[in-house]
C-alpha cells in the first residue's frame, strides 16, 4: 500500500479509490450522509488513521460476520455510540444485507434500533441510547436530572443477552444538570438558580463516577461470556473565530498536523477516567470470559476537523444554491459515515478478533 506523508498520525492513502459503503443506500441518519448531503471535499474518505509500528487494515465485512457469528453486538452510549453501530452495519451491508427492527421512530432520534443479519450469521446489532450511563431525564435540551445510584437503564435489562457491548459517551456531561444520589441532590453543574452547589469534581468527577459504576455493574450482574469495550471520547472541532452557526464553523478540509491536535484540558480528563476505569474494572474482573478493552480514539479523532458534516446535514442541502453565512445545525461533532467514524470500527474489529 502506497503511503504519503506522516509515517504515524494521519495518512493520505491513494489506494482508497471511493467509497466503503453506499451510504444513500444504508441504514443511517440522513444528517451522517455526507456524501448525499453535498459536502464538496471528498479528501475526508481518503485519510485514514497509521498506527505508529503497524497498518491498520480496513475492517472485512466477511471475517467480521464470521467471528461474530450467532452473537448479539451492543452500542450502549450517546449519538457517537450510535453512529459507529450504523457505521459498522453499513460495512457490514456491503456483504450481507440485515433486516432492520427499530422501536421507536426516527423522529425520535433512532435511540434504540436493532439491526438482524440472517443465517447463517444470526448476529444481532443494536443501539440503547444512555448518554449518562444512568438513568436521565431532560428539558427542553437545556437541563438534565441525573440519578447517579440506579443503575435501571434499559441496557441493564439486555446485559448477559450482549456478547459484545460497546460504550461510548462524553459528550453530555458539559450539559446543566442536578445529580440525585442515594434520593437526594448530591449537587449540580451550571445551574446557579438553584439553592445547592457544585458536585464534586464538576462534571469531570460525574463522568468518572458513571463510568466506574456502570463497569462495576456490568463486572457483577454478568453471568455470560462479554466482550466490554469502553471508548474514549472523540473531540469536537467547532472553530472559535466564528459563531456556532456561520457557515465557516466547521469548513475545514484538512486533517489537522500532529501539533495542532494537541488533547489536553476536560477531553484529557475524560480519556483517562476511561483508561482508569477500564483497567480497575479488568483487575477486578469476576469471571475468566468477561473481558474489559479501552477503544482510545481520542487522538484520532482529535486530527480530523474535515471528517464532520459542518453544513452538510440534509440531502442535497445547498446543492446548486449560495451557502448563507447564517446556518442552523452545524454539525462538527458527529462524523460523516462513510467516514472517520469507520475507523473505529476497523479498530473493534481487531479486539473481536483477539477475543
Amino acid at each position: 500500500m502506497r503511503l504519503q506523508q506522516r509515517e504515524v498520525g494521519v495518512v493520505w492513502d491513494e489506494s482508497v479509490a471511493g467509497r466503503r459503503y453506499d451510504s444513500e443506500n444504508c441504514d443511517m441518519r440522513q444528517a451522517q450522509k455526507c456524501v448525499v448531503n453535498g459536502k464538496p471535499d471528498n479528501g475526508y474518505l481518503h485519510w485514514r488513521w497509521q498506527p505508529a509500528g503497524c497498518n491498520l487494515s480496513a475492517l472485512d465485512p466477511a471475517e467480521f460476520l464470521h467471528a461474530v457469528r450467532g452473537k448479539h453486538l451492543a452500542f450502549v452510549g450517546d449519538s457517537i455510540a450510535r453512529t459507529q453501530a450504523e457505521s459498522l452495519v453499513c460495512i457490514l451491508s456491503t456483504f450481507s444485507r440485515p433486516e432492520t427492527v427499530h422501536q421507536y421512530e426516527e423522529r425520535l432520534g433512532r435511540k434504540f434500533w436493532r439491526w438482524v443479519f440472517p443465517a447463517p450469521h444470526n448476529v444481532n446489532i443494536s443501539t440503547y441510547w444512555s448518554p449518562f450511563l444512568v438513568p436521565s431525564a431532560h428539558y427542553a435540551m437545556t437541563q438534565e436530572t441525573v440519578i447517579l445510584d440506579a443503575l435501571t437503564e434499559p441496557w441493564t435489562a439486555d446485559l448477559d443477552a450482549m456478547d459484545v457491548m460497546v460504550i461510548s459517551v462524553g459528550h453530555w456531561f458539559p450539559r446543566p444538570a442536578v445529580y440525585y444520589d442515594d434520593g437526594v441532590i448530591s449537587g449540580v453543574v451550571s445551574r446557579p438558580e438553584v439553592n445547592r452547589t457544585d458536585i464534586g469534581g464538576g462534571y469531570l468527577g460525574v463522568h468518572r463516577t458513571a463510568m466506574r459504576r456502570t463497569l462495576e455493574y456490568v463486572n457483577a450482574k454478568s453471568t455470560t461470556d462479554k466482550l466490554v469495550v469502553v471508548a474514549t471520547i472523540s473531540p469536537a472541532h467547532f472553530d472559535a473565530r466564528y459563531g456556532p452557526n456561520h457557515r465557516d464553523a466547521c469548513s475545514r478540509q484538512k486533517p489537522y498536523e500532529e501539533w495542532e491536535a494537541e488533547v489536553s484540558g476536560a477531553e484529557a480528563e475524560m480519556r483517562k477516567a476511561v483508561l482508569d476505569e477500564a483497567a480497575a474494572a479488568a483487575a477486578h474482573r469476576r469471571k475468566p470470559g468477561l473481558r474489559f478493552e479501552v477503544l482510545d480514539v481520542t487522538r484520532l479523532a482529535s486530527m480530523r476537523p474535515d471528517g464532520h458534516p459542518g453544513i452538510y446535514i440534509f440531502r442535497n442541502a445547498f446543492a446548486g444554491r449560495q451557502v448563507p453565512e447564517t446556518v442552523a445545525n452545524v454539525d462538527c461533532r458527529h462524523w460523516c459515515a462513510p467516514g472517520p467514524v469507520d475507523t473505529f470500527n476497523d479498530i473493534l474489529m481487531k479486539m473481536v478478533a483477539a477475543a
